[in-house]
C-alpha cells in the first residue's frame, strides 16, 4: 500500500469535513429528512476513518494481532454497507415526501434491512471461511471469492430506488428528479471503476459523490423555505400541491390568518413579532407527523396533512382553532392572536394548486365573517364562490360594454327646503336583469383591480351632467372615491381634464373621501388634497362614526362637509345617547366651519329633530331614494310636489 492511495482517502474525508461544517453551520431546519442526512454525513466520515485506520494496519500486519485486523476490516466491511444502506433509506424518503403510500415504504425499509443482516451473516461467516477476505500465512491481506459482494447489494438498492422513481415520478419533486438522474450514472461509474482496478481504494470517492449530490438537494430545497420562519413558502407551497395533485394523493390543507398583528409589532416591537411568527410555524410543523407547514403571506400559513378521515380532518382542525384560543407566550408576558380558519379535502378532485388556493382564500373572507372564524370548504361554500365569480365577469362585461348605470340620490338643503345637490351612485343588474347590491359588487371590484373602470364611469357621467345643468339647477353632485383612486398618480390629472372636458366649475365636483383613505398615506394625502383644493374642488368626510373615526382626520383636513353615518342616526332622536352623541358633533363641526349631512335618514321624526339641531343637510329614503338619471333630473324640476310625493320610502338594491 503506497501513499498515493492512502492520500486518495484523506482526501475524501477532508470534503466529508467540509460537506459538515458547512452543514451544521447553516442550520437548516424545517425538513423532515435533516437527521438522515445527519446520519449519512457522520457514517460516511467514520466508514472513511475505519478504512484510513485498516489500511494502516495492514502495512504493520505482523505488529498487530491477526483478531484486530479481522475484527476492523470486518466493521469496515459492515460500516461501508451501512452507509449505503442510509444513504439508499434517505433517497427513499425524498422520493415518499410527497406520497402517503406507507406500505410501499415499508417494503422498500424491510428489503433494505433484510439485505443488511444478510451481508452481516455474510461477515460473520467470513471469519472462519475467508470468502470476503482473509489474511494468509505471511499476513499479508488477501481478497475473497465474494469480495464484490456488498457491490452487489449496493446495486440492488440502486436498482429499488430506480424503480421506485419511475413509478411514481409525477410526485416526485423536481430537486429529486434531478438527483435521480444524476446520482445512480455516477455511483454506478465508480463502483465499475473500483471494481475495474480493486487497488485503488475509491470507496471514498464514491461516498463524497453521493453526500455533494445529496447536499446539493438540500440547498435547492433551502431556496424554497421563508427566510423568517424556516417553514416552506409560499412557491413550495403550490409546488406541493402539484406533487400530491399528480400522484392522486388525499389530502387536507388548513389555512390561518392572523388579524390585527400590527398591535403586536407596535407594543412589542418587530424583533418580537417575528419570534412570535417563528414560533407559530415550529409549532404548526410539529403538529402532524405526517404535515408540513407553509407561510404563504405575510401572516397566513398552511399545513398540508394526508387524508385519512373525516373525524381525523376535523380533530385537527378543531386542534388548531383552541390553540389559538390559548394565548401564546411573548417575553415576560403572553398575548392573544385574532384568527381565523378554514380547510379543505382533497380527494381526487380535478383541482390544481391554484384553484386550491383560491378557495381556501374565499374560506378565509367568509370565515371572517362567522363568530368562530372557522368554516370547512364544502359544496355551499363552491357555489357562494361561483356566484362571485359571476359577479366579477359580469363586471367585467360591463366595463367593457358600458352597463354601469349612474344613479342619484338627491341630498335635502334644510335652510333653503330645496333639493340642490345629490350623491351619485354606481348601479348594475345582473344578466337577468336583476340589480346586485353596491356592497357586494363595489368590494370585489376593488379586490379584483376593476375599481378604477368603475370609478371612471361614475365621473365620466357625473362630469357630462354637471355639463349639462346650470348650478342653479344643480349646485353640486358628491362622487365616492376610493382608497386606489385617490392614491393614483393620474387622479388630479384626470379630475382635470374631466372639469375641461365638460366645462363644468371644480367645485360643484364634491369628493367623498372615508377615513380609511386618509389612514393609508397621510402626507400623500395632504398633499393631493391640497393641489385639488388649490384647483377649486371641494372634500367630504364620508362615513363619518364607523370603523376608523377621529377627529383629527377632520382637523388635519380642508372638509368642507361632514357626512354622519346611518349608523348614528338609526336611533335618533328615540336613543337619548345617540341623540346626545349627534347633537354633540353637530355643534362641534358647526364650530369647525364644516357642514354637517346626516345620512340614512328614513322618517320624519329624525328629519324634524336634525332640522331643530341645525343640520344643514339630510340624506335619506324620507325625501328621495337613489333614482336614474332622467328621473333625477324631472324631480329637481318638480321638486316641490316631489318633496311631498316622495315621503314613502322607496328602496333600492
Amino acid at each position: 500500500m503506497n501513499k498515493w492511495f492512502l492520500s486518495a482517502e484523506l482526501f475524501s474525508l477532508i470534503i466529508i469535513l467540509i460537506l459538515m461544517l458547512n452543514f451544521y453551520e447553516r442550520r437548516w431546519r424545517g425538513f423532515p429528512q435533516r437527521k438522515i442526512y445527519h446520519l449519512c454525513l457522520l457514517t460516511s466520515a467514520g466508514s472513511i476513518l475505519l478504512n484510513i485506520f485498516c489500511v494502516n494496519m495492514i502495512n504493520y500486519a505482523w505488529n498487530v494481532p491477526l483478531w484486530v485486523n479481522l475484527l476492523c476490516n470486518s466493521a469496515y466491511f459492515l460500516l461501508i454497507v451501512a452507509v449505503s444502506t442510509i444513504i439508499a433509506y434517505y433517497l427513499m424518503r425524498l422520493l415518499f415526501e410527497h406520497i402517503y403510500q406507507k406500505k410501499q415504504q415499508k417494503i422498500f425499509t424491510g428489503v433494505l434491512v433484510f439485505l443488511y443482516l444478510l451481508y452481516s451473516g455474510l461477515i460473520l461467516y467470513n471469519l472462519r471461511s475467508g470468502i470476503i477476505f482473509y489474511f494468509n500465512s505471511e499476513r499479508l491481506y488477501c481478497r475473497g471469492p465474494l469480495v464484490n459482494f456488498g457491490y452487489g447489494i449496493m446495486g440492488i438498492q440502486l436498482v429499488m430506488l430506480i424503480c421506485l422513481y419511475l413509478r411514481n415520478r409525477k410526485s416526485i419533486s423536481i430537486p429529486m428528479r434531478r438527483v435521480m438522474r444524476i446520482l445512480p450514472p455516477i455511483i454506478l461509474l465508480l463502483t465499475a471503476y473500483q471494481i475495474l482496478y480493486p487497488d485503488v481504494l475509491f470507496n471514498g470517492g464514491i461516498i463524497v459523490a453521493a453526500n455533494i449530490i445529496l447536499l446539493v438537494n438540500f440547498q435547492s430545497r433551502r431556496v424554497e423555505q421563508d427566510t423568517l420562519t424556516a417553514s416552506g413558502s409560499r412557491k413550495s407551497f403550490h409546488q406541493e400541491l402539484e406533487l400530491r395533485l399528480g400522484g392522486h394523493q388525499h389530502f387536507q390543507v388548513i389555512i390561518i390568518a392572523i388579524h390585527k398583528f400590527g398591535s403586536i409589532n407596535y407594543r412589542y416591537g418587530n424583533e418580537n413579532g417575528d419570534h412570535l411568527l417563528y414560533e407559530i410555524a415550529m409549532w404548526l410543523e410539529k403538529l402532524h407527523y405526517s404535515g408540513r407547514s407553509f407561510r404563504v403571506s405575510n401572516l397566513e400559513f398552511t399545513l398540508l396533512v394526508p387524508y385519512t378521515g373525516i373525524v381525523s380532518s376535523r380533530k385537527l382542525l378543531d386542534i388548531i382553532y383552541e390553540r389559538f384560543l390559548q394565548p401564546w407566550e411573548l417575553e415576560d408576558t403572553s398575548v392573544m392572536l385574532d384568527a381565523s380558519f378554514a380547510d379543505l379535502v382533497c380527494t381526487d378532485q380535478e383541482w390544481n394548486s391554484t384553484d386550491i388556493m383560491e378557495f381556501l382564500k374565499f374560506s378565509l373572507s367568509l370565515a371572517k365573517e362567522r363568530p368562530d372564524h372557522m368554516i370547512r370548504f364544502d359544496e355551499s361554500v363552491y357555489r357562494k364562490m361561483e356566484q362571485r365569480n359571476q359577479i366579477i365577469k359580469q363586471m367585467q362585461q360591463c366595463v367593457r360594454e358600458n352597463r354601469f348605470q349612474v344613479w342619484y340620490q338627491p341630498i335635502y338643503h334644510c335652510g333653503s327646503g330645496k333639493f340642490s345637490t345629490a350623491e351619485a351612485l354606481i348601479r348594475m343588474k345582473d344578466l337577468k336583469g336583476n340589480p346586485v347590491s353596491p356592497s357586494v359588487f363595489i368590494p370585489l371590484a376593488e379586490q379584483h383591480g376593476l375599481i378604477a373602470e368603475v370609478s371612471s364611469i361614475v365621473l365620466q357621467n357625473v362630469g357630462r351632467l354637471l355639463g349639462e345643468t346650470d348650478s342653479s339647477q344643480l349646485s353640486a353632485v358628491s362622487v365616492n372615491l376610493s382608497m386606489q383612486q385617490f392614491m393614483s398618480p393620474d387622479l388630479i390629472k384626470d379630475l382635470q381634464s374631466l372639469s375641461s372636458q365638460y366645462h363644468f366649475e371644480p367645485g360643484r365636483l364634491k369628493l367623498e373621501l372615508t377615513e380609511r383613505v386618509l389612514t393609508e398615506d397621510i402626507p400623500r394625502m395632504h398633499q393631493i388634497m391640497g393641489q385639488l383644493h388649490q384647483m377649486g374642488f371641494q372634500f367630504a368626510l364620508d362615513d363619518f362614526g364607523t370603523g376608523y373615526s377621529n377627529l383629527s382626520a377632520v382637523l388635519d383636513c380642508s372638509f368642507s362637509s361632514i357626512k354622519l353615518d346611518r349608523s348614528l342616526i338609526q336611533g335618533y332622536p328615540e336613543n337619548k345617547r345617540s341623540a346626545f352623541l349627534v347633537n354633540a358633533m353637530m355643534n362641534l363641526f358647526h364650530h369647525m366651519e364644516c357642514q354637517v349631512v346626516a345620512e340614512g335618514v328614513e322618517n320624519e321624526s329624525q328629519a324634524q329633530a336634525l332640522i331643530s339641531q341645525g343640520v344643514d343637510w339630510i340624506q335619506g329614503f324620507y325625501y328621495a331614494s337613489p333614482m336614474p338619471e332622467a328621473e333625477f333630473l324631472q324631480f329637481l324640476k318638480g321638486q316641490k310636489q316631489a318633496i311631498s310625493d316622495t315621503k314613502e320610502e322607496r328602496r333600492c338594491d
